[in-house]
């Protein structure tokens, strides 16, 4: 949807919609109120929006209510949340909340809080390869705030100290600047608002706000600083990667190579998979002694043979193993690093390996969405359906907007497969899809899901998607693809079988 080019009766419609999602709206008064009748104001959203007027904001209400209910303090209600924002019939309020977030309310509430590292190993930075720097800015001090908000601000740079790949600096030196706006409303209720700021673009990169109840302010220190850099560390990535695209091959570090080439890493074809290689080999030349872009390398070979990039599987598998020792042997407690490895190694078929690095960084950083993420995909490719899922739902908690949400949503459905769970499965590969449209590997598993869910028709498409873009894939390719269950992979063989795949 483009902005410039609503009718105005559609942006003053948004706005007041947006601005007030609790009110009662009626169409007649959303039309009264922009000065149009209600037909073509129905005509206008359906033309230009793609939904009518309350699809819209039914839509917006529950996504508000996610926010919500992400940062919510200790003894948050689901119900109060949900009427804050305009939801009022608890039960259709659950249903329609799991059909667009894929759990219920009381799932995302309960999975929300980071957990917190097990231990605070301090992370050697390359400094010479140009990590970002950030600066705290002073904040006011507030007297209803445990500790004050010189402990907030400490302990919010601590957690992003311990990514690994942030660094924290005096004020005002860093490349990017954190504000903190601390009030109370009308309701007595603690709002702290982040604003996070590019000072070369002297623009805002992001802010965010986050509401707690005086009485719920005793584990405040514990949880807040954990939560908020959970999600500044997804943040300040996208923010390096977008800086990177802007720059010339010639001009850039080895961390700005390697920012350049992670989107590339996470695309789905091969062309983008050789030219982030070409940018890894420029950065590892750059500076040897950098781990991660080594890392980024072996996850990028592991990615090629797993899914089916290439004709020869093991030869990109044994390359990935090499990188991944290559990469461990140049030492540095960095969490980025360990969590790359941990991707690497599993597509290699090393859950061994793999568990090794997905721990470590969670030992580090507890907040890490890709810690959680390849933890849970350790348990799911072990057949441990139930830490898989809740390993995936806390990864998608801590990185709501995160690139690689799409691989979490999979990791659910890939356990619920496991489960036998067909139509659950199909639900969130079909998520996962939606997600990210170019992972049309994915229709592997979606065709078998589909067709053992009782839903042939939704099969066939799945199958004629996949081999659309995989001509030639034979269903003992996909046995060799990934290392899931025996159990996982005869259902898999089968459904595709019925299907028509052939097998060699």
């Amino acid at each position: 949807m483009h902005t410039q080019l609503l009718p105005h009766d559609v942006k003053k419609a948004l706005d007041l919609l947006r601005s007030d999602l609790a009110h009662s709206w009626t169409i007649s008064d959303l039309a009264r109120r922009c000065g149009v009748k209600r037909r073509t104001l129905e005509k206008h959203f359906r033309q230009f929006v793609r939904r009518a007027p309350l699809e819209f904001l039914s839509a917006e209400r529950l996504d508000q209510a996610r926010r919500r209910l992400l940062a919510a303090p200790p003894r948050a209600s689901v119900t109060a949340i949900a009427v804050a924002c305009g939801l009022n019939h608890a039960g259709r309020f659950a249903k329609a909340y799991r059909d667009r977030h894929g759990e219920n309310p009381s799932e995302t509430l309960r999975l929300r809080r980071v957990p917190p590292p097990a231990r605070s190993s301090p992370s050697r930075l390359m400094a010479s390869s140009e990590r970002p720097t950030l600066s705290l800015l002073p904040l006011d001090p507030i007297g209803s705030l445990p500790g004050g908000a010189d402990d907030l601000a400490e302990a919010i740079g601590a957690a992003l100290s311990r990514t690994g790949w942030i660094r924290i600096v005096p004020a005002p030196t860093g490349r990017y600047h954190l504000r903190c706006r601390v009030t109370d409303d009308r309701s007595d209720t603690l709002r702290i608002r982040l604003m996070l700021v590019d000072r070369s673009l002297a623009g805002h990169v992001w802010a965010d706000s986050f509401e707690c109840a005086p009485g719920d302010l005793a584990g405040f220190p514990e949880w807040f600083p954990n939560l908020a850099g959970g999600v500044l560390q997804s943040v300040l990535r996208e923010a390096e990667i977008s800086r990177s695209a802007d720059k010339d091959d010639i001009q850039m570090s080895a961390w700005e190579l390697s920012m350049r080439a992670l989107p590339m890493v996470l695309a789905a074809d091969p062309a983008s998979h050789s030219d982030a290689l070409q940018l890894l080999e420029q950065a590892m030349e750059q500076l040897p002694r950098d781990p991660f872009p080594v890392a980024l390398a072996a996850w990028c070979r592991g990615l090629r043979a797993g899914h089916h990039f290439t004709t020869h599987p093991q030869r990109e598998r044994d390359a990935a193993l090499a990188l991944t020792s290559q990469a461990s042997g140049l030492g540095g407690n960095d969490p980025l690093v360990d969590t790359t490895l941990a991707a690497a190694a599993m597509l290699a078929h090393d859950l061994a390996a793999a568990e090794v690095h997905a721990r470590r960084a969670l030992a580090i950083d507890g907040g890490s969405s890709w810690g959680w993420g390849r933890l849970a995909w350790v348990h799911c490719y072990r057949g441990e359906t139930a830490r898989a899922v809740e390993c995936c739902r806390i990864a998608r908690t801590l990185g709501p907007t995160d690139p690689l949400g799409f691989i979490w949503a999979i990791g659910i459905a890939a356990a619920r497969f496991e489960e036998g769970r067909y139509d659950e499965a199909v639900r969130w590969y079909r998520r996962a899809l939606a997600e990210q449209p170019k992972v049309t590997w994915l229709n592997r598993f979606l065709a078998p899901a589909s067709v053992l869910g009782g839903h042939p028709e939704v099969a066939r498409k799945s199958l004629h998607a996949l081999t659309a873009s995989f001509p030639d894939l034979t269903i003992a390719q996909v046995m060799n693809g990934l290392p899931h269950t025996p159990r996982f992979l005869d259902r898999v063989a089968e459904g595709l079988a019925e299907l028509g795949m052939p097998h060699e």
